[in-house]
């Protein structure tokens, strides 16, 4: 009984694994089902990519100043023109071209990109001419995601009146998206902002000074509520754009401030509102660029391989798998059945594992997986045959490590090489150093572990 519960546990790990590796892990939010496990990266062989080049905006805009030097949107329509003076200034003045500006910029860059879910990509910048180079997946989202890149991202909160800034940048610490319902079953997407140390101080005292005024007393006359009960407004600002003009129902302790972005009770309306509060958080929780760019050209690099010729690969391989598990349960019965459970296990685990270290699956990794089957066929077949000659305890006992032991030599070679490709700084050798690691890795803990287990307890079962 001890022998059949320690199989079935063994089968109903493998069962899980291989769930989880071929089918997937998901969870229901308030959107949709999402998978829990990170997405496949596939190279850009696979999928085509696009190579944008951006540089410093040398462009000048005419700011405006009156005779006492302060800057202003228009000259007034009743003013005398000779009180004005109209100046050309650089978008990008000449001291701000600094290396440390370079590089901040490209932070800022793949910072918003990792912010985003941007699975691959790769950002190089020119530190003496701050010029940069960005290469995305060419999809449909390639577009929006370059003009998120080119985002000011700036932040501040102004008297609605004079414009006097009460909070900046430098205050927040973290932003975040939320949800939450109100009574009618609507779905609410907050931007939950939370602020430094100092920047809660300024909070609170903003919070106290914008508070919402209590009703007018009865026997106030309307001058005098005008003049003296007036209700002072804040304007939240994000990109340049206003988000939204009001005052603090209450005052804020916290240093934290929630903002409704918007609701909705139809998933299109929930999706528009939840990717515009992210486009927010994206934003604020990178920094401000220091430098303004604008897109000099743009390249487009096609897939080497077309959408169903990948497919064809992908059958194929899945078709020599099906075909090696049939061979194995057709010649060795049951005991190929119990390998070819381990051997599915084994592509369950890579899948997994390739997911998880976000390996990129290129031409090379899939051949690598090729590789992977062969290794394993000869090994199983080795033991498979050694123990039809001799189906002793003993000699499943030896033979399951022995095989491997008698062959060393090639699993060393194997390793070797899968580690130098692993350093390689090119996509496609690096995929095929990672997928063949994982891949030894993962045929370790199936045959070594399960399908040495179900065999030594089927063969001790049957002695006893």
């Amino acid at each position: 009984m001890e022998k059949k519960l320690k199989i079935a546990l063994i089968i109903l790990i493998v069962l899980l694994i291989v769930i989880i590796g071929f089918i997937g892990v998901y969870s229901k939010d308030l959107i949709s089902y999402d998978s829990a496990l990170p997405d496949y990266i596939l190279s850009s062989e696979l999928t085509g990519k696009r190579v944008t080049y951006f540089k410093i905006d040398d462009a000048s805009e005419d700011k405006i100043y009156d005779k006492d030097g302060n800057e202003v949107e228009e000259i007034p329509e009743d003013a005398n023109e000779e009180d004005y003076t109209t100046e050309s200034v650089k978008i990008n003045p000449e001291e701000n071209l600094t290396k440390e500006n370079y590089k901040k910029s490209k932070e800022i860059f793949e910072g918003r990109l990792k912010d985003l879910g941007i699975e691959y990509y790769d950002v190089r910048l020119n530190e003496n001419t701050g010029e940069m180079v960005v290469e995305l997946e060419d999809n449909v989202i390639t577009d929006t995601v370059l003009q998120y890149l080119l985002a000011k991202g700036d932040f501040s909160f102004t008297d609605s009146e004079d414009g006097t800034v009460l909070l900046e940048r430098s205050d927040l610490k973290d932003v975040s998206v939320v949800y939450g319902n109100d009574e009618t079953g609507a779905v609410i997407i907050y931007l939950d902002i939370k602020f430094t140390d100092e920047g809660a101080k300024k909070l609170e005292e903003v919070s106290r000074n914008y508070l919402k005024l209590e009703e007018s007393d009865e026997n106030t006359t309307d001058s005098e509520s005008t003049t003296e009960n007036e209700q002072k407004q804040v304007t939240m600002s994000i990109e340049g754009t206003e988000f939204l003009t009001s005052y603090f129902a209450e005052v804020m302790t916290t240093g934290e401030l929630t903002i409704a972005v918007g609701s909705g009770t139809d998933d299109a309306t929930i999706y528009q509102y939840s990717t515009q509060a992210q486009v927010y958080a994206m934003l604020l929780n990178n920094d401000e660029m220091p430098l303004t760019y604008t897109i000099a050209s743009t390249e487009y690099m096609t897939s080497n391989i077309d959408t169903n010729t990948f497919y064809i690969i992908i059958g194929v391989v899945a078709g020599l798998a099906l075909i090696l598990v049939v061979y194995m349960i057709i010649r060795f019965r049951l005991n190929g059945a119990i390998c070819s459970i381990a051997f599915i296990s084994a592509i369950a685990m890579l899948l997994i594992m390739i997911r998880y270290t976000s390996t990129t699956i290129s031409i090379g990794g899939i051949m690598a997986m090729l590789v992977l089957m062969a290794f394993d066929a000869y090994f199983m077949t080795k033991i498979l045959k050694s123990i039809k000659e001799n189906p002793s305890l003993e000699n499943v006992s030896f033979v399951t490590y022995g095989a491997y032991l008698q062959k060393l030599d090639l699993i060393i070679v194997l390793l070797i090489i899968a580690v130098v490709f692993t350093f390689m700084p090119q996509v496609q050798i690096f995929s095929i150093g990672m997928t063949l690691f994982y891949g030894i890795v993962s045929l370790i803990i199936a045959n070594l572990v399960f399908m040495r287990a179900m065999l030594v307890s089927k063969y001790n079962g049957s002695r006893s």
